[in-house]
């Protein structure tokens, strides 16, 4: 799996649009587009504030890098949602101990 489609995996189980998140990171939605189709390698900066806006650690984008997409199922791309989900509960619990 690429930067790309991890960003756009983690924002889609977010329930972010393109528009939306764009709007809160005060970028262009063809900007985020372009990061998402991996044609823009975005900044770490910029991946700082993605991943703070979008409530996941900077790692979470590169878990499953070098992993294709293709030839994943919809069932899968279902429990991974799940499993970021959980992981985000978790993260959140941890910030309020």
């Amino acid at each position: 799996m690429t930067l790309g489609n991890a960003i756009k995996l983690i924002r889609t189980a977010r329930g972010f649009s393109q528009r939306g998140l764009a709007i809160n990171l005060k970028v262009s939605a063809n900007y985020l587009s372009l990061i998402e189709g991996d044609k823009r390698d975005p900044s770490l900066a910029f991946l700082k504030r993605l991943a703070a806006e979008l409530k996941v650690p900077v790692a979470m984008f590169f878990v499953f890098q070098g992993e294709p997409l293709h030839g994943v199922r919809v069932k899968d791309l279902e429990q991974l949602k799940g499993v970021l989900l959980q992981l985000d509960q978790m993260i959140v619990e941890n910030k309020r101990r």
